[in-house]
């Protein structure tokens, strides 16, 4: 359990500290700047939103007494050069600006009165002589007055932002009891990475009781530190009384490769590529009392078969100790130590929830959900078809060009299997003119997450694609268009980028634009999704934070026995049998294998060393286990294989 008290910097939890830390670092840094052409679409931050008429107010804002020269009754602006430019100011229209072009004004609740506004964009419109000037602005409240025995104070309001461009960079809700002194800063941005925006009018709240519980006079103000681009508006601001027991799942991480510092988040993966699952949650003790023992749970429900017939219920429980004594606004990351496995295909969801002495006043924000596919198919996918929007190279600036790129990270880390053998990219076509009559071909790429920057962590030339290129109609559009590895190529234990290069149509507009999951966007860590902008003079690799339509089709079937350093055939038989059955392994090299007998939860039967010279003979003898399904795995350094057995 590691303590944090400091800002939320980040909703993406890493297990470990390596070289590929520095990797991520460099791609949040520069995730490209956007056009206009792609839609202000993104995820909402994954924190749940106060439900409504719990508590009461203390205090409400709409800000609807400002004009275009004035700020509401009692607020002022402020900038740390004492100017009374790039302030914050008063409006009721859309935020403007080179880069804003298409961003409407803020939607909440009562908007059609009047907002906060900090115009980044407009300000640096165009760029200033020496370039972009930073912001260094805050809008302050007046005095507001609190009830003396108040015990938890919250602040929550509506807002719309996107910052850029560091992570570094400040959005922040200060407080203060005399407006002199003031608080350390709360996040108001919730973690969000630059270029990345709220959806336009989310909720966020804040427990501010650190510094207002049992006060009875508060100043609020909400500061942007170093940000040149796009915008900030907020209205609709609420202090409200908090809950006293309240502890705050704030985000959840799985990790499919736990032997991968960087790993993608499936919703669809074969069931010979799974290797045990880990979870991990961040928490937050968002309450005005001191929380005890606290843990960490984790719940597996195998929803259903694929078929969509009943599935078993909780498959795996896990639990973890959060801490005997959590304080008020205490953040921990906790991991949960037991992994899940599965030889089972079917739909699962991950419930991480957190229980304590004290109950939850608002059991709500105290769990998360997480649902994958884990089939007999072959396809790896990180997303699940739910398109609501699109993106490619050309909404950012650079992109639009033939040789552009778009690939998927996916790992074969397989349970089961030494190599995989290749056959197609599929990827899902957006409905927009510009892909009718665009030419791609699938691609394949190794990366090493180990190198200091992107455009060196994805390994060139390409190891797998196809000398044909598929052109799109408009038949295509809106459609999964699946494209041939040719010749197919094997691949062995590694870390790939899936995806599709533009071959042609760059001179006519045609331009790459797939189906974007905004849903996983959620939960998706850096470098899932990465696109080629071969801008002249300026071609590289740009890592949005974007989940679009590519999947990888492959035979995860091919191991030891279709490896021609291996062996060449491996058979069990009778299959079904009632516990008695024989092993035949035939090799055309000397080799030494673990013999490892599994059940259907994976735990471990029996285990032994063979030694394999041309042919091997063995009968098997499960006659005294309970009936069921079995797996019997060959392993070595080189080379892994998997069967199942049924015995009746």
């Amino acid at each position: 359990m590691k303590k944090l008290y400091s800002l939320f910097i980040s909703t993406l939890i890493m297990a470990s500290i390596s070289n590929a830390q520095g990797l991520i670092d460099q791609v949040q840094l520069d995730r490209g700047t956007p056009k206009l052409s792609e839609a202000d679409h993104a995820p909402t931050f994954k924190r749940s939103a106060r439900p409504k008429a719990i508590y009461d107010t203390l205090y409400y804002e709409d800000f609807g007494t400002g004009s275009t020269t004035s700020l509401p009754n009692g607020w002022s602006t402020a900038t740390a050069a004492n100017t009374q430019s790039n302030v914050w100011i008063w409006s009721n229209t859309a935020p403007g600006g080179q880069y804003s072009t298409n961003i409407p004004a803020l939607a909440s609740t009562t908007s059609s009165n009047g907002y906060l506004c900090l115009p980044s964009d407009l300000y640096n419109t165009p760029f200033p002589t020496g370039g972009p000037e930073a912001m260094d602005a805050w809008v302050t409240s007046p005095a507001i007055t609190l009830p003396a025995n108040t015990p938890a104070v919250s602040v929550s309001y509506q807002h719309h932002l996107r910052y850029c461009c560091s992570s570094l960079n400040e959005l922040v809700l200060e407080v203060s009891t005399d407006s002199i002194n003031w608080s350390i800063p709360y996040d108001a941005n919730a973690g969000r990475s630059p270029s990345t925006s709220t959806v336009n009018g989310v909720t966020e709240t804040i427990n501010v009781s650190a510094d207002l519980a049992f006060q009875t006079t508060a100043y609020l103000r909400f500061r942007s530190t170093g940000n040149s681009h796009y915008f900030w508006m907020i209205d609709d601001l609420l202090i409200f009384e908090g809950a006293s027991n309240q502890m705050d799942l704030l985000d959840m991480d799985l990790k499919f490769h736990d032997s991968y510092d960087i790993s993608p988040i499936y919703k669809i993966l074969p069931l010979a590529n799974i290797s045990p699952v880990t979870y991990t949650g961040i928490s937050w003790n968002a309450g005005a009392s001191t929380q005890t023992n606290v843990d960490l749970n984790l719940d597996v429900i195998m929803d259903s078969t694929i078929g969509g017939g009943p599935g078993q219920g909780v498959v795996h429980s896990a639990s973890s100790t959060i801490g005997a004594s959590l304080s008020t606004l205490q953040r921990d990351t906790t991991d949960i130590t037991n992994p899940f496995f599965s030889f089972n295909t079917g739909w699962y969801r991950s419930r991480l929830y957190i229980t304590s002495d004290s109950g939850n006043q608002i059991p709500a924000n105290s769990s998360r959900e997480y649902s994958f596919a884990l089939t007999a198919d072959t396809v790896l996918a990180l997303e699940n078809g739910n398109f609501t929007g699109s993106s490619g190279p050309a909404s950012y600036v650079g992109g639009g060009q033939d040789n552009d790129a778009v690939a998927a990270l996916m790992i074969l880390d397989s349970n089961g299997q030494a190599s995989v053998s290749t056959y197609s990219i599929s990827v899902f076509v957006a409905n927009r003119p510009e892909t009718d009559g665009l030419s791609i071909s699938p691609r394949i790429w190794r990366f090493d997450e180990d190198s200091a920057t992107l455009n060196a962590a994805v390994l060139t030339p390409p190891i797998g694609q196809s000398p044909f290129s598929t052109t799109i109609t408009t038949a295509m559009q809106g459609t999964w268009v699946t494209m041939p590895i040719f010749p197919p190529v094997i691949l062995g234990p590694g870390a790939y980028m899936f995806g599709v290069e533009q071959t042609g149509g760059g001179s006519t507009g045609k331009e790459i634009w797939l189906g974007r999951d905004v849903g996983q966007e959620q939960i998706a860590p850096p470098l899932s999704n990465i696109f080629f902008l071969n801008e002249p003079g300026n071609a590289r690799w740009i890592a949005p934070p974007r989940i679009l339509g590519i999947r990888f089709n492959g035979n995860f079937s091919v191991g030891i026995g279709d490896n021609e350093n291996g062996v060449s055939k491996l058979q069990l038989f009778p299959n079904p049998n009632e516990g008695l059955f024989s092993l035949v392994v035939e090799s055309n090299k000397a080799k030494t294998y673990q013999l490892n007998i599994r059940n259907s939860i994976g735990q471990t039967i029996s285990t032994e060393m063979i030694s394999v010279n041309g042919t091997f003979r063995k009968q098997l003898d499960l006659s005294s286990m309970d009936k069921g399904l079995y797996f019997i795995s060959l392993e070595n350094e080189e080379e892994r294989l998997v069967k199942k057995i049924v015995v009746k």
